[in-house]
């Protein structure tokens, strides 16, 4: 592709890049052509169709706006590819795309790109690290709360003789949430269990069902102080349809050596499971994913040079994405979140940042460290880290490089292989 003109400004130590792009009228026109050869096939028209005819078709499905829009796109894409491949340039991030005019054939065609490529890091050691694993003393309290959580979870509910609501009781219930004047998944649902114990429901939902019979329906308006609230209404207020259904009594189950022999798989007595779960305990607190942890840390402070500031914006938003898909597959929102951990959005905001910031540049440690020791990626190295990134699928590299994906696949192999390195070989110390 020939360019009337290309112009490379920028900080090459940082890896902030501008390109300042103006595409020939023959590319111009060229690049129109693939396009509508590949829209024409797509409406059910020959490929060499007029390009009159082509753009009538797809405005039967596109605004014509929207239609305007992807053509350009497609030229902006095509050519801004080439650009920074001629310029020798790999981004580490979407590049910014700034364009104000359309494409059209027979004009030259410019516009602008911000790029960001990884910045030059490096190590002020290489060698292994040294980290202070955490003692934890397991005594025979924290055993004896691991194995009450447990009976909790295998406790039995059956139907009681039916009274009106008290505190602390067991009930089954139909309840409809809404916040607003929207649902709550949360709140909602039927034949759910509620056990009316301090902190298990809002205490204002819980005044309201007290008292009511079993059969009975009630709505209950209720209000709960927004996560740090700064005035006393500054509140949430919620609307509930109560149905109770039916007092449950709970039964935990007695620990016995019976009980354990049938219900816990390692375990035939109350002894083997008291030795389990202190085994378990002491192994969470020096197992091989807490070693990765602190190690990553110590390599972390052997960074050396600068991050721009649009990795820290796209770690943060990345981390705030997955947030919110996490959030959305559970049937909550972002609000739901902030009510649960007692916080709003600024402070979320700050905890993001912070959180997002230590995984880059623990990562860019990472790549560091396998750049600088001079490791070596296979293809099972490659596979392993694009199944864990993109899930099932057969692995496709020609696919991957095709679709801009093979760079992502290669970092995070490196970043794989090198941490395997790092907890192999790190001195625990306490």
């Amino acid at each position: 592709m020939e360019f009337e003109a290309l112009e490379r400004t920028g900080d090459e130590a940082t890896g902030a890049a501008e390109l300042d792009v103006v595409v020939g009228a023959e590319d111009v026109r060229r690049l129109l052509a693939e396009f509508y050869e590949v829209v024409a096939i797509h409406h059910g028209l020959a490929g060499d169709a007029p390009w009159e005819d082509v753009d009538a078709a797809a405005e039967k499905a596109l605004s014509a706006e929207g239609y305007r829009e992807i053509r350009r796109d497609y030229v902006v894409n095509r050519a801004a590819g080439a650009a920074l491949e001629r310029c020798g340039l790999v981004p580490a991030l979407t590049p910014d795309v700034h364009v104000l005019t359309y494409p059209e054939a027979g004009s030259a065609f410019g516009f602008s790109l911000s790029v960001v490529e990884r910045p030059r890091l490096a190590l002020s050691s290489y060698g292994p690290v040294e980290v202070e694993m955490e003692r934890m003393e397991v005594t025979d309290g924290l055993v004896d709360a691991r194995i009450a959580d447990f009976l909790e979870a295998h406790a039995a509910f059956d139907e009681a003789p039916p009274r009106p609501v008290r505190r602390g009781d067991c009930i089954k219930v139909d309840v409809m949430t809404t916040l607003d004047g929207k649902t709550v998944p949360r709140l909602t649902g039927n034949g759910m269990l509620l056990e009316l114990v301090p902190g298990a429901m809002p205490e204002p939902f819980v005044d309201g069902v007290v008292g009511m019979e079993v059969g009975e329906t009630k709505v209950v308006d209720y209000a709960v102080r927004r996560p740090r609230a700064i005035a006393d209404d500054d509140v949430d207020r919620y609307q509930a349809t109560v149905s109770v259904l039916s007092q449950q009594r709970k039964a935990v189950p007695p620990l016995t050596d019976e009980w354990v022999a049938a219900h816990v798989e390692k375990a035939s007595s109350v002894d083997e499971l008291r030795a389990s779960v202190a085994a378990g305990l002491e192994a969470e607190a020096c197992n091989r994913d807490t070693l990765a942890r602190l190690a990553n840390i110590e390599l972390e402070k052997r960074l050396v040079g600068s991050i721009p500031d649009a990795f820290y914006r796209a770690a943060r938003q990345g981390l705030m994405d997955k947030l919110e898909a996490d959030l959305a597959t559970k049937g909550q929102t972002i609000d739901d979140y902030y009510e649960q951990e007692r916080m709003n959005e600024e402070e979320l905001s700050v905890q993001m940042l912070i959180r997002s910031g230590e995984n880059l540049r623990q990562g860019f440690a990472l790549e560091a460290l396998f750049d600088g020791r001079g490791m070596q990626l296979t293809d099972a190295d490659r596979k392993r880290a694009w199944g864990h990134a993109f899930g099932r699928g057969s692995y496709d590299a020609e696919e991957l490089r095709r679709t801009g994906k093979y760079p992502l696949v290669e970092s995070a192999a490196k970043r794989m292989v090198a941490l395997n390195w790092l907890v192999d070989t790190a001195v625990a110390k306490g």
